[in-house]
């Protein structure tokens, strides 16, 4: 089943972009109307990697996917903010820990299902200082540090990979 898509200019309907062969470009559109172009392009994220001496932050996901797991706080960007702005709110808004010092540790991306094939680039960063009360919000059944060495199931393979660098980075003391 296709999804009719509409120009946001002009109401027209949207066509798929095609390349030289005649072959349909995936996620490029075009307006019938206007001839605005359009692209679904990845959702960018934040995710945080705090840690309290050698325990590492996770939050308990209130929603799918992957509800009930558990993963590193962060989420989508809002329209205006930056990394920083974006890495510090959700942070707040998931555990309450207002982020203070911060180093980026590195980016990941994937395609999944779960965003309409868009995919998602999640920019980790490291949160070495921090101020507040831990408690889970938002969208967070619960919040709390685990002992990197023996963390939970972690399903984002991005969370994953992040986490890997940490290890890595923490390991050659550049944390």
């Amino acid at each position: 089943m296709t999804t009719k898509r509409y120009c946001f200019y002009c109401g027209g309907h949207l066509y798929p972009i095609k390349d030289a062969s005649g072959k349909a470009k995936q996620g490029h559109y075009i307006c019938s109307v206007c001839g605005a172009k359009f692209y679904d392009n990845p959702i960018p994220a934040v995710a945080a990697l705090v840690l309290d001496r050698k325990n590492l932050l996770l939050t308990r996901r209130a929603v799918p996917p992957f509800k009930g797991s558990w993963c590193l706080p962060g989420g989508f960007m809002e329209s205006g903010e930056d990394t920083l702005q974006a890495l510090t709110r959700e942070l707040h808004e998931e555990t309450g820990l207002i982020g203070k010092s911060f180093q980026l540790i590195d980016v990941a991306s994937f395609t999944d299902s779960s965003h309409q094939s868009k995919g998602v680039i999640i920019i980790g960063y490291h949160v070495s200082v921090y101020e507040g009360n831990l408690r889970p919000g938002d969208d967070a059944l619960d919040a709390k540090f685990f002992r990197v060495e023996n963390l939970p199931s972690i399903p984002f393979s991005t969370h994953r990979f992040l986490i890997e660098r940490l290890h890595q980075l923490m390991s050659a003391n550049r944390l």
